[in-house]
């Protein structure tokens, strides 16, 4: 299985979360935009997961990957637009910030923790988001994505665009 050889990137500690958060902002990784531009980035996720949903069907576990994590991100960025009004194409930064700003309750965000404690310390945006990079440039490892990592990325994210729509309805 492809996860096993993925490696977490995500700070776990509120002091580097603040400052992974902080240098983001530094770095220009936020725009802000109008509120009003997160159902559009919903709308977008909602597409995303349908897509998602079909290629699992199929059995094509690398697209099924790739759009689930897209579904992710664009969730993501709903609820950061939507709460902070601001948008990031930094899909690291962006998470970080959902962390930092408070818009992912701890609850959730340990549940997620707990769902994926065989992989450590890995979130399941992180994990969607290292196979999404496998699935899209791997010429080699995408044919090792198997049906549970894919199932994986795919229930997360239909869970997550879950949580987005009744945060920001």
């Amino acid at each position: 299985m492809v996860l096993e050889e993925i490696g977490s990137k995500l700070p776990t500690r509120e002091d580097s979360i603040k400052a992974y958060y902080e240098t983001c902002a530094s770095r220009k990784k936020f725009i802000n935009i109008d509120a009003s531009e997160a159902i559009l980035h919903l709308e977008k996720a909602k597409h995303d997961l349908s897509r998602a949903i079909k290629e699992f069907e199929d059995d094509c576990w690398d697209w099924t990957i790739i759009k689930a994590y897209y579904s992710i991100h664009h969730a993501a960025n709903a609820l950061l637009i939507k709460k902070a009004k601001m948008f990031s194409k930094d899909h690291i930064c962006l998470i970080v910030a959902l962390k930092h700003l408070g818009l992912i309750p701890n609850e959730f965000y340990e549940e997620l923790r707990k769902l994926h404690s065989k992989f450590s310390d890995f979130t399941a945006f992180e994990i969607a988001y290292s196979l999404r990079k496998v699935s899209q440039y791997d010429v080699i490892k995408w044919k090792e994505l198997s049906k549970e990592d894919a199932e994986l990325v795919l229930e997360f994210a239909k869970k997550f665009v879950k949580f987005v729509e009744e945060q920001i309805a």
